[in-house]
């Protein structure tokens, strides 16, 4: 990947606001960016306290399942095919991408989703956060209503889109995939960010032009019409010339948390896994869950169109390919500007 020409030489030193990509008075320095992302008041109120308890009990804090989340289907999976084993879950209710970052740097979860680029913006907050295990593909969707005149993402430039919070996963992994092909999201698209569903909202009220979200949402809004333009891993593909699967994020917990508990974390990086490959053995499982996803009977169009959309979110592997993966997001955020820099510690470990 990294012979290909945007790596050779498209890639430069984050420039100035008046450069070519502009970053933005949020992303000229560490302060704007910790202030965009939130953390700088949480972490001053709640501090890099670590683990709860004193470890290793096999217990943890963790996500519970999400309606209109991907990851809403692990927990009826796992306890369903008594995966859970001797673990001792506790499941902490969140309201979808960005609220359980904030709960994990808190310290109201010991394990969320995490991804590459919000655990760089963490640890250069103070909160030394790693990513320990799978969790799930890129599934980060463009979606016009049927009507719409728009072709392209380019179509969409000045025009008002939908998305999720600024301090996700989600919503960074746009960033960057504008960013590689010479996109400033934040500058060229009027961006409406807020929780998922209030950006559904906005989207079927006609409120905006387009949306940014991620499934199930996506497949219920297509099933009901929209169309898909592309994806956040398309994009980044086409702008990097690369053909491998975009990481979204994995399960990540303090470096503290994972330190005290090594044997807790190896544990719910093999559940995870093993609840993924259930899904890749019997995809109808995704079906069977729709009320997990939060979607209602009477959508039978969205319903039977899970298996063939989504069982490829969850990753088979944590290892190198993921790693691979992390590692060119961080360093192309570090040379667009959307990070400071690729941290000096790793942010990612396979617990093996």
């Amino acid at each position: 990947m990294t012979n290909h020409p945007f790596f050779r030489s498209s890639l430069r030193p984050a420039a100035p606001a008046s450069g070519a990509l502009g970053r933005r008075a949020l992303l000229r320095s560490s302060s704007g960016l910790l202030a965009a992302a939130g953390l700088a008041p949480l972490l001053a109120a709640c501090g890099d306290s670590g683990s709860s308890g004193n470890g290793d009990g096999h217990s943890a804090r963790v996500e519970d399942t999400q309606a209109g989340t991907a990851g809403a289907v692990i927990r009826p999976i796992s306890e369903q095919r008594h995966l859970v084993g001797d673990l001792s879950l506790t499941y902490v209710a969140g309201t979808g991408p960005g609220d359980v970052q904030n709960k994990l740097l808190s310290g109201a979860l010991d394990v969320a989703s995490m991804g590459p680029i919000g655990a760089a913006v963490s640890l250069a907050a103070g909160a030394d956060v790693l990513i320990f295990s799978a969790s799930l593909v890129n599934h980060v969707r463009w979606l016009v209503p049927e009507n719409s005149p728009y072709r392209s993402v380019k179509d969409l430039r000045g025009k008002k889109v939908a998305t999720p919070p600024k301090n996700s996963d989600a919503y960074r992994s746009a960033q960057l995939a504008s960013a590689v092909n010479d996109v400033d999201f934040e500058k060229d698209y009027q961006v409406h960010p807020g929780a998922v569903l209030a950006g559904l909202s906005l989207f079927e009220r006609g409120d905006v032009d387009a949306i940014l979200t991620i499934e199930p949402n996506a497949t219920r809004l297509v099933a009901k019409g929209a169309r898909q333009l592309a994806t956040v891993t398309e994009l980044w593909q086409q702008g990097t010339g690369s053909n491998t699967e975009l990481i979204l994020n994995g399960q990540g917990a303090k470096r503290s948390w994972v330190d005290k508990n090594r044997r807790t974390a190896a544990a719910l990086a093999e559940l995870r896994l093993k609840a993924h490959a259930y899904i890749h053995d019997r995809p109808e499982i995704l079906a069977d869950l729709h009320e997990s996803y939060g979607i209602p009977a009477s959508e039978k169009r969205a319903i039977a169109l899970l298996p063939e959309r989504l069982a490829g979110i969850y990753p088979l592997e944590w290892g190198r390919a993921s790693f691979t993966s992390m590692s060119d997001q961080l360093k192309v955020a570090a040379r667009t500007g959307l990070i400071k820099g690729v941290p000096d510690k790793t942010v990612y470990r396979d617990l093996g």
